[in-house]
């Protein structure tokens, strides 16, 4: 049915969940082959887009354990730093001393720790190297996806059976083996038993500086909280900081007597002497160095041979007598070689090489905020590693709770929203013309028809007609030949990345490039009609705000219905009427696609997109009485 404007309030505005709900279960694990509307498909991609995952990993800084703006290492260790001076208020935390142009440049950040394969053991506190590939590796990784703790196999052999009351030394063997485990920080010291997140009481207290965790009901009243007992007491316990779990610092940790914090001097970085760039400044002192020590050479060489000794060259041809007698370039020379290198690589900046590699509008669904900042290698490594070590041990016939301690239903979601994540962004890549998921799909030609019948009325003669997305690009044929029946003369620009069926006034251009001084002013644009929907409607948000730098007077669109509505951008469209029902059925096709009988693959709706016809507010009085004199507002 077509709608007045003053029927929809909310027009179509979503909401944003920010963190995982429980309501979504069945739809992040269900994995089908059913057949799904364009919309829903879409829908279904997108369900868990603005999902936190933070909270499974629960970050804070490993220096000072306090939150804010954190680094996170992409390694096995999982941790996450404070990275600049400037983001370590208000706990005075000294930082990894980077600066904020180093950061930003950073493409992917691993701690020495990880970048050397030199960890700390839990319990001792000591080096040593992790690099299974080696063979010889002294510390070994918690299991547990969510831990990254490393231990000497007999620190956590002898951790592990002190509570059981067995001798570690068999267990000590099967670790160095390359036995996986699950270390005690993954079990209530008091009861023994795991964490549930879900329940407030079965959630975990970690002690920051070694294997130790207690229930919240298990947690002894000797490690408390903030302003308990009236400040009498050193607060050992803070919540709220990671969400569904309490930090503290159990009693074998003390505080500094001078600053009253919890001494910081717990982590330790592999010592690596890292190579020194060579700088314009060191050239110099370099040479005289270099110099010394060649003329101290030829003398002692000159002292210790004797007198009647005779020298023996054989002659080599000397490169330089075939380049010229040129001149050996001298120390400033160098610096202004090195200064002319340093310059050039300053101009080399990583914005420089996205932008030339830049995935077309129609694929891009941003790999640098869904995938790069939310999945770094070393969680999708730890948790399939989790998997396959929960498997072995049902197979094994342990417990579903001994399976869960390695890896929890948290971390069975968590794979399974990577895997939607890596679908949804891999798609164009991997179906190249084929691709269709994010809304590639044609509007059949009856429906067409049906929305030029009521387009014409509103085209001037002299006005342009924008298909910024146009397919088959059937739309602008239509629209021609309609408006030519009625004695309108107009123009046409039609854009896609596709070479399209029709080349009329085709132009094989992505539309996020298109420029203003390309097209006509605002008041002959009339823009349109079906741009790709995305994953909770951002693809077509982003066709839509790019139509709009153009002013058009009006946008004829079919969209999702969590589509942005125009009434709500900076520069408010009005609605002059939408239709939610005459794209529902059978409105679409996947190009390219046929079945076994070689006939088109219809796609049908169960929540159908919706058309709009948005007017520029001072065209609407016009616009909104042509619709009131055809019967568009009123029209089923």
């Amino acid at each position: 049915m077509l709608e007045p404007a003053n029927e929809n309030p909310n027009s179509g505005l979503p909401l944003k969940p920010t963190k995982f709900s429980e309501d979504d279960d069945d739809e992040n694990i269900q994995v089908t082959k059913r057949l799904k509307s364009v919309v829903d498909d879409m829908i279904d991609d997108a369900e868990d887009e603005f999902v936190d995952i933070d909270y499974m990993f629960g970050y804070a800084c490993a220096l000072c354990h306090d939150g804010g703006d954190l680094l996170c290492c992409e390694g096995r260790c999982l941790r996450s730093f404070h990275a600049t001076p400037e983001t370590v208020e208000p706990s005075s935390c000294v930082s990894l001393g980077f600066t904020k142009d180093a950061v930003h440049g950073m493409p992917n950040f691993y701690c020495k720790n990880c970048k050397y394969k030199q960890h700390q053991c839990f319990v001792c506190g000591e080096l040593g190297s992790s690099d299974k590939s080696s063979g010889a590796a002294e510390v070994v990784p918690c299991v547990s996806p969510i831990c990254g703790q490393f231990y000497h196999p007999h620190c956590v052999a002898k951790l592990i059976c002190e509570d059981d009351g067995v001798p570690s030394e068999e267990l000590e063997k099967k670790i160095t083996m390359g036995e996986p485990f699950t270390c005690p920080v993954h079990k209530c010291r008091v009861c023994k038993k795991g964490e549930n997140k879900e329940d407030r009481d079965l959630q975990f207290a970690v002690c920051m500086r070694c294997p130790k965790s207690y229930h919240r009901k298990c947690l002894p009243s000797f490690i408390p909280f903030e302003d308990k007992d009236g400040g009498r007491l050193v607060t050992r316990a803070w919540d709220g900081i990671i969400p569904n779990r309490i930090l503290i610092y159990c009693i074998k940790h003390r505080t500094d007597k001078i600053t009253g914090v919890f001494e910081r001097s717990h982590v330790k970085f592999p010592a690596v002497k890292e190579k020194r760039k060579l700088t314009p400044d060191s050239i110099g002192d370099r040479e005289q160095v270099v110099s010394m020590k060649i003329n101290h050479s030829l003398e002692e060489s000159y002292r210790e041979r004797p007198a009647n000794t005779e020298f023996k060259r054989k002659e080599k041809p000397s490169f330089a007598t075939k380049l010229g007698n040129l001149d050996a370039p001298n120390t400033d020379t160098k610096r202004r070689i090195l200064g002319l290198m340093e310059k050039a690589a300053s101009s080399i900046t990583l914005e420089d090489i996205l932008r030339k590699h830049q995935v077309p509008s129609d694929h891009a669904y941003s790999m640098k905020n869904v995938v790069d900042t939310k999945m770094s290698l070393g969680k999708v490594e730890v948790s399939i590693e989790a998997v396959r070590t929960a498997l072995q041990k049902l197979d094994e016939g342990c417990s579903i709770e001994d399976a869960e301690a390695v890896c929890g239903q948290e971390v069975l979601k968590q794979i399974f929203r990577w895997k939607k994540k890596m679908n949804v962004y891999l798609s164009p890549f991997l179906n190249g013309m084929r691709y269709t998921s994010f809304g590639r799909h044609f509007t059949k030609v009856e429906k067409l028809e049906q929305i030029v019948d009521r387009l014409h009325w509103y085209v001037k003669t002299g006005d342009t007609i924008v298909d910024f997305c146009c397919g088959a690009n059937d739309f602008s044929v239509m629209m021609k030949k309609k408006l030519e029946e009625t004695g309108k003369n107009c123009y046409y620009k039609n854009y896609d990345l596709f070479q399209a069926k029709n080349d009329f006034n085709f132009e094989k251009k992505d539309w996020m490039t298109v420029q203003k001084e390309e097209l006509p002013m605002g008041s002959r644009l009339i823009m349109g009609l079906n741009p790709p929907f995305g994953v909770k409607a951002s693809r077509a948000n982003q066709f839509i705000d790019k139509a709009l730098e153009f002013n058009p007077k009006l946008l004829i669109l079919i969209v999702p219905p969590e589509t942005q509505g125009l009434d709500q951008k900076a520069s408010p469209y009005d609605l002059i009427w939408q239709n939610t029902h005459l794209l529902s059925g059978k409105s679409f096709y996947l190009p390219g696609s046929v079945d076994v009988n070689d006939k088109q693959i219809d796609q049908w709706n169960l929540i159908p997109p919706r058309l709009y016809l948005w007017s520029r507010p001072d065209c609407s009085p016009e616009h909104y009485a042509i619709a009131q004199e055809r019967g568009h507002i009123s029209m089923l």
